[in-house]
């Protein structure tokens, strides 16, 4: 009976917080902007970071800072549709393209962290 009460409760969050989300697109599109914006800062430190390293001559390393630059890059450009959507106050479509940019900010990192490990040892 517990287990059936949990799972009842779980759902309705869910489905409430669904319908919170629906309610208000404009909140949900600030949200993933912020969360694109914040993640793209680091992204650029680690970038910047990998620029002043190098990669060493390590060909491993050289394909994820060339992955990194290359998610960076999409990103951006999906930020730049989302900023745009926003503008026209289509705010579904922006807090789907913020997402979007968002995760391919999050392959950048992966990328650049990932060889920062390999050239750096941290």
């Amino acid at each position: 009976m517990k287990r059936k009460i949990t799972l009842i409760a779980s759902i309705l969050f869910f489905i409430t917080a669904g319908i919170v989300i629906a309610a208000n697109p404009k909140d949900s599109a600030l949200s993933w902007q912020k969360q694109a914006k914040d993640t793209r800062a680091k992204v650029v430190s680690v970038a910047e970071e990998l620029d002043n390293i190098g990669d060493k001559g390590n060909a491993d390393a050289k394909d994820l800072i060339k992955d990194a630059k290359h998610w960076l890059a999409e990103g951006d450009k999906k930020m730049e549709e989302a900023d745009s959507q926003f503008n026209n106050e289509d705010y579904q479509k922006a807090s789907y393209s913020y997402n979007m940019a968002w995760q391919y900010y999050v392959k950048a990192a992966t990328s650049g962290l990932n060889a920062r490990r390999i050239l750096t040892g941290e």
